[in-house]
């Protein structure tokens, strides 16, 4: 799988924890500010804050690429990838609830990934772009991890709870990932 097409799986497979991730970023910048009082480093303290709101902000940008991108494409293949990523069924699931034949389902959710990628591309979000801004995140960049050694992202995601990412998210603050360390791609969700 080639890297533009292994983002447009990670953002589909993240898609459904997106709006918990940035739950779980507001609730640690909310806990961040109120150990401020208690904190000698004031101004590592505000770096943590702004980081954490800029990751909480990337997570609402990857919510609205994907939207974005799946209205450009024809609608079997927005239906099915929409579907894939607000549902997290599988494609045979998708299939039968849609009455497609498996293999056509199968065929049009593999080249609706690839027009997503060509679509995001045609609008400037590369795979540089993509790198620096999700690589090294604990959700999105996890995926891409994930999807470029051909793992079933999808399945995986399903097996994160809402829980276990918000405590994900909040041990990265405080391993100071927020901050641009390189632990960050070594972290994975649902290990």
């Amino acid at each position: 799988m080639n890297k533009m097409m292994s983002w447009v799986t990670a953002l589909l497979a993240a898609y459904r924890k997106l709006p918990g991730a940035v739950k779980a970023c507001k609730r640690t910048s909310e806990s961040l500010a109120a150990s401020g009082f208690y904190c000698e480093d004031t101004m590592s303290l505000v770096q943590k804050m702004i980081d954490c709101n800029a990751r909480s902000e990337s997570y609402v940008n990857a919510k609205v690429l994907v939207d974005g991108t799946l209205e450009k494409l024809p609608l079997k293949y927005a239906e099915i990838l929409g579907l894939r990523a607000r549902s997290g069924r599988s494609v045979e699931d998708i299939a039968a609830k849609l009455g497609y034949a498996k293999r056509s389902a199968f065929r049009w959710y593999a080249e609706g990934v690839k027009k997503a990628a060509c679509a995001l591309k045609a609008d400037g979000y590369d795979e540089e772009w993509f790198e620096s801004r999700y690589l090294r995140d604990v959700l999105i960049g996890d995926y891409y991890l994930q999807a470029q050694k051909g793992a079933d992202v999808f399945c995986r995601a399903e097996r994160v709870s809402d829980n276990k990412l918000r405590v994900r998210l909040e041990d990265a603050v405080a391993a100071g990932i927020l901050l641009g360390e390189k632990r960050a791609a070594r972290i994975g969700i649902g290990d």
